[in-house]
């Protein structure tokens, strides 16, 4: 909580000992530097995220519903985020860009694996016939930089009609790209 609403730059070893109650040993004691409490912080983070996909998707019993499912839930991330701050892999990316290499290696692993996971599920719902054939991977970073866009919009007015039209968007697209049902 504290690097997202703070920064890993911006939070001080003393911030991490005053929000966790414990002595700066204590910290030492568990992570070997700031740089190793910082990925696992996010890694803590982005579980929470992947969470948030996991069950939505597992809410849903046709691939179409499970892809719309997924880009759902960046809907409800704009305002009500897993942690205060914000989507965590936005401002990890943005932190870690040029100034924290493991921790930007690690913000591409789950970035990597979100569109990875949205591509999977494109490519679900075309074999199963409930959409036209489409590129995947495409679509998949298509869609992140869309969403993630509108999170960041939605943050900054601090309304969710940014988030709200995108994935209203992204609906409608897949929507127009859908194929009947077979009957």
């Amino acid at each position: 909580m504290l690097f997202n609403t703070r920064g890993t730059t911006g939070a001080s070893m003393a911030d991490v000992t005053e929000a966790s109650g414990l002595e700066k040993g204590g910290v030492y004691n568990h992570f070997p530097s700031k740089d190793a409490l910082v990925l696992e912080a996010f890694d803590y983070a982005a579980g929470l995220v992947r969470g948030r996909l996991d069950a939505a998707a597992e809410r849903q019993s046709n691939p179409l519903d499970r892809l719309k499912a997924i880009l759902d839930v960046y809907r409800e991330i704009a305002l009500d985020p897993p942690l205060p701050g914000g989507c965590p892999l936005l401002n990890a990316a943005i932190e870690a860009d040029d100034a924290n290499p493991a921790l930007r290696e690690r913000v591409r692993d789950a970035f990597s694996s979100w569109r990875r996971r949205i591509a999977r599920a494109v490519d679900e719902t075309v074999e199963a016939g409930e959409l036209q054939p489409i590129d995947g991977k495409a679509f998949a970073s298509t869609a992140i930089a869309a969403l993630e866009g509108g999170v960041m919009l939605s943050r900054t007015f601090g309304d969710r009609r940014h988030i709200k039209a995108v994935v209203e968007h992204l609906h409608q697209w897949l929507d127009e790209r859908a194929r009947p049902a077979r009957g």
